[in-house]
C-alpha cells in the first residue's frame, strides 16, 4: 500500500513549524551548493590603506564662488548710483564682484604634528590603574575605612559634654505626682449597679 503524496502548501502561514527547526520553505529552493548575493569585486586598496593614507580636500578650480552682494553695494555708493534700487540692479548688470573663496585666502597653517611626527594632542592621562587592587577590590576597603574615619571625625565634632546634676538640680526635677480626683464616666442608669469582677 503506498501513501498518498502530500500536497505541498503554498500559504507559510498553513505549514506546521516544528519547535527547534526553522519554518520549511513554500517555494522551490536552488541546490544546496547554490550561494546566494552577488560577488564584490575587491580593489587593489584595503582598509588598512584607507585608514592609514590621509587625503585632504583638494577645492574644484572650475568651481565660481558667489557674488559679493555688499562690496556691489559700496561701490555702487562710490560711484554714486546706491540710492534707489534701479540704480543699484543697473550697476549691478555692468559691474561684478566675487566672494573670496576660502583656498583663495588660506595660509598654510604649521602643526606641532608637521613638525614633530611623534608630537600627541590632548591631555596626558593620569597614573595607570593596577589591576590587582581592582581585581581584589582594594578600592572599596579604601573607600570603606575612609568612610569609617569620617564618621569618627564627625561623632567626634558633634559630640555635647554630658551635663552633670547636682542634688539641687535632681531636687527641682523631682515634682510630687497630683493624685487624679476625676471620676469615671458612666452613663445615668448604669450609676449604682455594682461591679460583677472585683
Amino acid at each position: 500500500m503506498t501513501s498518498k503524496p502530500t500536497k505541498k502548501h503554498t500559504n507559510p502561514l498553513l505549514i506546521p513549524v516544528e519547535i527547534g527547526k526553522p519554518r520549511p520553505p513554500v517555494v522551490d529552493l536552488p541546490p544546496p551548493e547554490h550561494v546566494y548575493g552577488i560577488k564584490s569585486e575587491l580593489d587593489g586598496e584595503g582598509a588598512g590603506a584607507v585608514i592609514g593614507g590621509w587625503v585632504e580636500h583638494q577645492p574644484n578650480a572650475a568651481s565660481m564662488p558667489g557674488r559679493d552682494f555688499k562690496k556691489l553695494n559700496r561701490m555702487a555708493l562710490n560711484h554714486g548710483q546706491g540710492v534707489t534700487t534701479s540704480q543699484i540692479s543697473s550697476f549691478r548688470k555692468g559691474h561684478d564682484a566675487r566672494l573670496k573663496g576660502g583656498h583663495e585666502t588660506s595660509k598654510a597653517v604649521s602643526l606641532p604634528s608637521s613638525q614633530d611626527p611623534e608630537f600627541a594632542y590632548g591631555i596626558k592621562s593620569g597614573p595607570r590603574t593596577s589591576m590587582e587592587q581592582l581585581m581584589t577590590n582594594q578600592y572599596l576597603r579604601d573607600f570603606v575605612e575612609q568612610q569609617g574615619k569620617k564618621e569618627d571625625q564627625y561623632q567626634m565634632a558633634v559630640r555635647k559634654i554630658p551635663v552633670m546634676h547636682t542634688k539641687a538640680s535632681l531636687g527641682h526635677r523631682f515634682v510630687e505626682p497630683v493624685p487624679d480626683q476625676t471620676v469615671p464616666f458612666k452613663m445615668k442608669k448604669f450609676a449604682n449597679v455594682q461591679a460583677k469582677i472585683q
